[in-house]
């Protein structure tokens, strides 16, 4: 039997290559994703393993580093300068370095901000006494509080020079001018250690940025033979973290992990679901294949062959086409994973030094395209080990399994995941509510892809009513809708792709048309000044460019915002804070209302809420609760005033004099009222003017800003679309091969056809229109389950705030276009193999 396997599979090769191509693929994927990981985890700790080289302990906050190392100005926790003579007086540390660290903003030559998808890291330059961790490469130390050393890759990122002034700020701090004195480097000839720029001051410059003025370190490293339990007690057992530099090294590289990990489980994710698509192939090459041998296979039953033989034949063959294809896809996925590392150090990590590795846990890919194929196989094969014998001595006709049961099974799980979804929106499971609704999802998604075949019949019909203005469309219809279940398993996997991409496209476009519907119908502004977040950077403006604002003819109102979210709280529980210079014009521009109270001239022990805040919280006019500033600052504020109305009015409002308190003190958002009469264009150009200097933020107007801020999702979108491009190209293959192996099935049909007068371009006319029937099919099914998740979602969503449900037309109308595009192309082949049938051969064809 096994040699009889063997020839069998060598006499049908080209059978086989597309089902070994859509295996080699997703074997690829998942191999590249462990490889992409265990690398970019061993390069990572390897570029932070020297951070701390030389240092000998390392003291950090307690409380408030966080905020610190994002530079947001907060001083609540951090290192009085007075510790460090503490310190230095504990018995083995030899000397002690101060250092101030944290994020800031730099105006490059070219106007714009420099690094905002990685930041622009300041610091002070004395820190680097003892370690010197960083190396000068041209030019001099900072010696005056007006000067700065920068690291090379901010000379090439802003396009500067030694000799040039830079303008830099921070949250908390205005601009101010700098000349570059010098450049320097990281060890290892490094520019970058995750694709920052770096800016080094004198100590008291780098305090004036980045705490404020106030005379603290973010961290201090520490030199000599010392306890650092003798360090922790001397400056109060646990008022600050103390740790061994190699400690220090060990954390830093356990929170760049965290990267690696989530890139390695995205590509994984993507390449499962590449793996799960191939499973319809592979079953629908099997099953084709084992239909085409069926009078083979009598005639081996007849000759003694027993039922498990004949399993055990369908299953060797497809141990050695998975076991072939998984060891080239494994082959392949580590130069894509090498490939993809390499990339990702490049672009991520500015010319990371690329460790690259191997995990054992890779074989894991062998193991997954092996298993997927062999198991895909059990079906067909043992569907064929009951082949009767007397199949031998007649002709193979193979009639379409009845869908009975297949469509009561399906029917029934998709009946329990539609139930799941119910109880999950209807709030009845107990506050296991998302869980539920996310489960019936799954199991409604399971249940379709079971329908399929039975949907087939009415949809394949319809759709082949619009190719039926010809004989050969005719033809092609009828082909696509005789066996329901093949056309089904053939669509199903790029039903899959579709449907991912459709759902998360409707959550989005739902997302949109739920903020433009709450600024349009709540919103009474004409022009915003914002920006977009597209990294580490948060947009904000200078309050001398907002009262420039103000000042401009044809404004009616100006609503400014401040927020405070870097780790305010109320009554303990983390809370955004917000503040206005005039809450009074801000309401109006919102559209809220006061509906107890007052909001003119805050007093700087006052708090607003709006009514559903006051419910929530339980408070009244009057009542006070205690809010910590991300400063630090503890304060009882009493409830001054409550309101109804636009949702951005949701919250709590603080006094003005509060916002020196916040992490950020300057305003991020402006919406302008434009007064009537006034051209609203003439008004958005003065404003223009007054941001000439603002890199951070523009003016836009109420559409404008909605798909500016939205703007990310569609990039979401786009990357989902390219992941899922390997699983649609798997598809492809899949409708190739079941046409090729179709045509090959029907060798002696399309004969006679030719015989009784079928022109070559007609048979290829009819092949093509049966390729693109099923691939519509499975377009416009992926998109039907597509609407259906992502309407679920949606609702799942709902007093979330989610309050629209809305279509992505645009991507409905590309993707049905596609599939009529992807039938064509994928019909080439299976087509001009038809067309080329010699016809008496085909004729006398078994």
């Amino acid at each position: 039997m096994l040699r009889a396997t063997l020839k069998g599979m060598a006499s049908r090769k080209a059978r086989l290559v597309l089902t070994s191509l859509a295996i080699v693929l997703g074997t690829m994927f998942v191999a590249a994703a462990m490889v992409l990981t265990s690398t970019m985890d061993k390069s990572l700790s390897g570029l932070v393993a020297d951070a701390y080289e030389g240092v000998d302990g390392v003291v950090t906050p307690a409380q408030g580093a966080a905020q610190y190392e994002e530079g947001f100005g907060s001083s609540a926790g951090l290192i009085p300068a007075d510790a460090l003579e503490t310190i230095t007086s504990v018995d083995g540390v030899d000397a002690a370095d101060g250092a101030v660290e944290g994020q800031i903003n730099a105006i490059g030559a070219h106007g714009k901000l420099v690094g905002t998808f990685a930041p622009t890291i300041g610091f002070n330059w004395e820190s680097n006494a003892n370690q010197e961790f960083y190396a000068l490469q041209e030019g001099t130390e900072p010696a005056a509080d007006d000067q700065v050393v920068v690291s090379t890759k901010f000379l090439a990122d802003s396009g500067f020079e030694v000799g040039d002034q830079v303008t830099v700020y921070s949250y908390t701090a205005d601009r101010a001018e700098f000349t570059i004195v010098g450049s320097f480097k990281l060890p290892g000839d490094r520019e970058s250690m995750a694709g920052e720029t770096m800016v080094a001051f004198t100590t008291p410059a780098a305090q004036q940025l980045i705490t404020g003025g106030e005379d603290v370190y973010s961290s201090v490293y520490l030199y000599g033979d010392f306890s650092t339990d003798d360090v922790d007690q001397a400056l109060g057992a646990g008022t600050y973290k103390v740790q061994t530099g190699q400690e220090a090294s060990d954390e830093l590289a356990e929170g760049l992990s965290v990267i690696s990990s989530v890139m390695g489980y995205i590509f994984l994710g993507f390449g499962l679901i590449a793996v799960f698509v191939s499973v319809f192939l592979i079953i629908n090459t099997f099953t084709i294949i084992v239909a085409q041998r069926q009078r083979e296979l009598a005639i081996l039953r007849a000759m003694g062959a027993g039922r498990g033989q004949v399993v055990n034949s369908v299953l060797a063959e497809a141990l050695i086409v998975g076991t072939v294809a998984s060891i080239l896809g494994l082959g392949l996925g580590l130069l894509l994973g090498w490939g993809l590392s390499l990339a990702v150090g490049q672009f991520m990590f500015s010319g990371l030094a690329v460790q690259f590795t191997v995990p054992a846990t890779t074989l894991w890919a062998l193991v997954v395209g092996i298993g997927v194929t062999i198991l895909s196989a059990v079906v067909p094969a043992v569907r064929a080990s009951r082949v009767p014998p007397v199949a031998a001595m007649r002709e193979a006709v193979n009639p379409p399994k009845p869908l009975r049961t297949i469509t009561i099974a399906g029917a029934t799980v998709t009946l329990v995941g539609a139930i799941l979804i119910a109880l999950g929106l209807s709030d009845n499971l107990g506050g296991e509510e998302l869980v539920g609704i996310l489960t019936g999802v799954g199991v409604a998604f399971v249940g379709i892809t079971m329908l399929t075949p039975i949907i087939s019949k009415p949809l394949v019909a319809l759709l082949g009513l619009l190719m039926s203005w010809s004989f050969t469309g005719k033809l092609g219809k009828l082909n696509a809708g005789r066996n329901p279940r093949r056309t089904a398993i053939t669509a199903s996997a790029l039903m899959i792709a579709v449907a991912l991409i459709t759902g998360i496209a409707t959550v989005v476009s739902s997302l949109k048309a739920t903020t433009a519907e709450a600024i349009d119908l709540n919103l009474d502004s004409d022009l915003i000044v914002a920006g977009l977040q597209t990294g580490a950077n948060i947009p904000t403006f200078s309050t001398e460019a907002l009262e420039e604002i103000k000042t401009i003819d044809g404004i009616d109102a100006v609503g400014d915002v401040y927020v405070d979210f870097m780790g305010a709280q109320v009554e303990g529980e983390d809370a955004a804070l917000s503040s206005s210079q005039d809450l009074q014009a801000t309401l109006k521009v919102f559209g809220g209302t006061v509906t107890e109270g007052s909001v003119t001239d805050l007093p700087a022990d006052a708090v607003v809420i709006d009514e559903g805040t006051a419910k929530d919280n339980d408070l009244a006019l009057g009542d006070t609760v205690e809010v910590t500033f991300s400063d630090g600052t503890v304060e009882q504020l009493r409830v001054t005033a409550l309101l109804e109305g636009y949702d951005l009015t949701n919250g709590w409002w603080v006094s003005p004099e509060q916002i020196e308190h916040f992490a950020i003190t300057k305003p991020m958002q402006a919406y302008i009222d434009v007064s009537d009469g006034a051209s609203v264009e003439s008004v958005k150009a003065d404003v223009e003017a007054a941001l000439a200097d603002e890199p951070e933020v523009g003016v836009t107007n109420n559409a404008e800003f909605v798909e500016q801020q939205t703007s990310g999702l569609d990039t979401l979108v786009n990357a989902v679309q390219i992941l899922l491009a390997l699983a649609i190209i798997i598809a492809i293959i899949g409708v190739v091969n079941t046409l090729v192996l179709s045509v090959l099935e029907r060798t002696r049909e399309l004969g006679l056809l030719r015989a009784v007068g079928m022109t070559r371009g007609q048979a290829w006319r009819m092949i093509t229109v049966e390729s693109i029937i099923i691939c519509l099919f499975g377009a416009v099914l992926g998109i039907g389950v597509g609407i259906g998740l992502g309407w679920t979602v949606q609702q799942a969503l709902e007093s979330e705030g989610l309050t629209n449900f809305a279509l992505p037309w645009g991507l409905i109308v590309t993707y049905l276009l596609v599939s009529v595009v992807v039938g064509l192309l994928a019909a080439l082949a299976p087509a001009a193999r038809a067309a080329k049938l010699n016809v008496l051969g085909a004729i006398a064809y078994e």
